[in-house]
């Protein structure tokens, strides 16, 4: 058997890359650390040193695309806070994150067991979500919204900036036009 090479560099953001691409084009059911380790052309058992089993990579991999999509949503909103602009923003980051980086968008919303609770404020859901949903609420609010519209507003919105992201980051959809062209949301208004 071929001894596997000595890995240089950062192990555990390559281990957690190759699973996301492992994950969307196998599925979560074989998925595995051995199979996450041959990806990476490491030997069996150096996952282990990152990791004590596949659900902390699992968890691992669902923080290391919420960070880096986080990170996107805030610095595309800072100075325009109550501003109907952070919506906007906001709504062309989100899109843009995902455009150059499709996989994430698969794996976080059809693997990675995310929670976002259309529902209930009060609870803890996905962060980037609630960062949408509370920036909205801000800006309805500075526009003298009546707070009974602010979910169904809320709920119009992350559908088309969401809807649009799902299209655009799906293989079989071609559109030759301006996806910004699309994101008309000061109509809403």
């Amino acid at each position: 058997m071929k001894e596997k090479p000595y890995h240089h560099g950062n192990l555990r953001n390559q281990l957690i890359e190759a699973g996301i691409r492992l994950i969307n084009s196998d599925g979560i059911s074989s998925f595995s650390l051995r199979k996450v380790a041959a990806e990476c052309e490491v030997s069996h058992t150096a996952p282990y040193s990152h990791f004590k089993n596949i659900d902390e990579l699992v968890a691992a991999m669902g923080e290391h695309v919420t960070g880096q999509f986080m990170d996107s949503l805030r610095i595309s909103i800072q100075g325009q806070e109550g501003k109907f602009e952070a919506v906007s923003r906001l709504g062309q980051a989100y899109i843009d994150f995902f455009v150059e980086h499709p996989q994430y968008f698969q794996f976080l919303f059809y693997h990675s067991g995310i929670t976002i609770d259309l529902d209930n404020y009060d609870t803890d859901s996905y962060p980037p979500f609630v960062l949408f949903r509370t920036t909205a609420f801000e800006v309805f609010r500075s526009n003298g919204l009546p707070e009974t519209e602010f979910t169904p507003q809320l709920l119009t919105l992350w559908s088309m900036v969401h809807g649009i992201t799902a299209l655009l980051t799906n293989n079989g959809v071609k559109y030759s036009g301006k996806w910004r062209d699309l994101l008309e949301l000061k109509s809403i208004f």
